[in-house]
């Protein structure tokens, strides 16, 4: 039959907490050149994104706390920048 292959989301420790540096809010949040040396360090990289991570003109939602509108919107603007440089040098 069929092997399934499980490929896991790459994480890194940030003060006692582990942390998905390859994806979503946290590739948003973390500066170009961390992910950069993370993904040095990995033997492969399994990235996740979903298309509200690179449009910084999508709606805010009202009622929001600051912390949930930070991490809904932080980064928004040079995500996909980020996204082109890593693909390019990688």
């Amino acid at each position: 039959g069929m092997q399934l292959y499980e490929f896991p989301l790459n994480t890194a420790k940030f003060f006692n907490h582990r942390v998905v540096f390859s994806g979503g809010g946290y590739f948003r949040l973390l500066p170009y050149e961390i992910i950069r040396r993370l993904t040095n360090r990995s033997s492969y990289v399994m990235s996740y994104f979903h298309p509200r991570d690179f449009d910084p003109g999508q709606k805010m939602l009202p009622g929001l706390t600051p912390l949930r509108m930070f991490k809904s919107y932080y980064g928004l603007h040079g995500s996909l920048g980020k996204l082109a440089r890593l693909i390019s040098e990688f």
